[in-house]
C-alpha cells in the first residue's frame, strides 16, 4: 500500500533553533509539515516566524493544553488538507533521510502479511527497542510505542479516534495504543529504523558519596521533570482501570515497573513529602475523575522539588 499524501505534525513548546533543523529534515520526506505551538507565549516568535518562512504551517495555541490536544489539532488540520496518513513528532526528534519511507514500507508489509496495522513506529526510539515480538513472516510487532515518529493511517484515526486530550501528558500514547489493540489493530515497527530522542535526564545513584553499582540496580536513573509524576501516577490509574481487565499481563507488568521507578524517584526527591503529595494527588484525582491540567497549587508544589543526585553529562 502507498500513500498519496503524508503530512508531519510536530508539537512545540518554547522551541529553540533546533526545531528549524528538525522540520527541515522532514520537508523533503512529506507533503507538508504542521507545527503546533502549545502556548509558548512571548519570546518565541522569531522561531515560529522562521518556520513559516521555511514553508511550515504553524498553528499557535494561546494556552498550553497538553500534548494530546496539540497533536490532535495538527492531525485534524492535516486530515482536512486531504492527507491519507500523518506522522507525529516531538520538537526535539530529528529524523534521518528515508525515515518516512521506512515507516511506509513497514506499514505495507504488515498489510501484505494479513495484519491490520494501527501505529507504525521506528524499531528504536532513543536507543531503546520498541519491538515486542516478531511474526513468522518477519513483521516486527511493537509495544509501548512512543508517539514521536508514529505513522497513523487516516483510516486508523477515523476508526479508533484521536488522542485522549484529558490525559494532558504522559501515557497518552499508551492509552491510544491499548485502544488500537482493543480494536484489533497491531503496533508495527520498521526494521532497523532509529529515531534519536531524549527521554528525561539521567542521574547517578550515589550512597555516602560513592556511585552505587549493585546487581539489579543500575548506576544511573532517568528522571522526569517533577511535575510529570502527578500525570504519570494519575494516568496510570486511569489506564489500568479502563484496560487492566482486558490486557491484564500487559498493564500489570507496566504497573510493577512504574511502582519501582516511583519508589526510586521518591528516594531522590527533596523534599520527599512534596513528591509523595503529588503521588497521592494523582491517585485521588484519578479516582474522582478529575482530569486535564494539574491544579495550580500542585504545580507550585512540584516546582519546589529537586533531585538529590548528580546529573550525568
Amino acid at each position: 500500500m502507498t500513500f498519496s499524501a503524508i503530512w508531519a505534525v510536530v508539537t512545540s513548546f518554547r522551541p529553540d533553533g533546533g526545531l528549524l533543523d528538525a522540520t527541515a529534515a522532514l520537508t523533503d520526506q512529506v507533503a507538508g509539515v504542521i507545527v503546533v505551538d502549545d502556548g509558548s507565549g512571548a519570546g518565541f516568535d522569531h522561531v515560529l516566524d522562521a518556520l513559516v518562512t521555511q514553508g511550515v504551517t504553524v498553528l499557535r495555541r494561546e494556552e498550553n493544553a497538553g500534548i494530546a490536544a496539540a497533536l490532535n489539532a495538527g492531525i485534524e488540520d492535516a486530515l482536512a488538507r486531504g492527507c491519507d496518513a500523518v506522522v507525529t513528532f516531538d520538537q526535539d526528534s530529528m529524523v534521518e533521510p528515508g525515515f518516512i519511507a521506512a515507516l511506509v514500507r513497514a506499514h505495507g508489509h504488515a498489510i501484505d502479511v494479513g495484519l491490520r496495522p494501527g501505529a507504525v513506529v521506528p524499531e528504536y526510539f532513543a536507543g531503546v527497542s520498541q519491538v515486542h515480538a516478531r511474526t513468522a513472516e518477519g513483521t516486527l510487532l511493537a509495544r509501548h510505542a512512543i508517539q514521536s515518529g508514529m505513522l497513523l493511517d487516516r483510516s486508523v484515526v477515523e476508526h479508533v479516534g484521536l488522542l485522549r486530550e484529558e490525559l494532558f501528558i504522559d501515557l497518552v500514547d499508551t492509552e491510544f495504543e491499548l485502544r488500537c489493540h482493543a480494536a484489533g489493530l497491531a503496533s508495527v515497527a520498521a526494521p532497523g529504523l532509529v529515531l534519536a530522542h531524549s527521554l528525561g535526564r539521567q542521574y547517578e545513584r550515589r550512597l555516602f558519596g560513592m556511585r552505587v553499582s549493585l546487581p539489579g540496580i543500575p548506576p544511573v536513573v532517568t528522571l522526569s521533570t517533577p511535575f510529570r509524576y502527578y500525570y504519570r501516577v494519575r494516568n496510570r490509574v486511569v489506564v489500568n482501570r479502563e484496560f487492566g481487565r482486558r490486557f491484564f499481563a500487559w498493564t500489570c507488568r507496566d504497573t510493577v515497573l512504574e511502582m519501582l521507578h516511583f519508589a526510586s524517584a521518591l528516594t531522590l526527591a527533596r523534599p520527599r513529602r512534596a513528591l509523595w503529595a503529588l503521588y497521592r494527588a494523582g491517585v485521588r484525582d484519578a479516582r474522582r475523575g478529575r482530569m486535564g491540567r494539574m491544579p495550580r497549587e500542585l504545580q507550585e508544589m512540584a516546582a519546589t522539588i529537586s533531585w538529590s543526585a548528580r546529573p550525568v553529562d
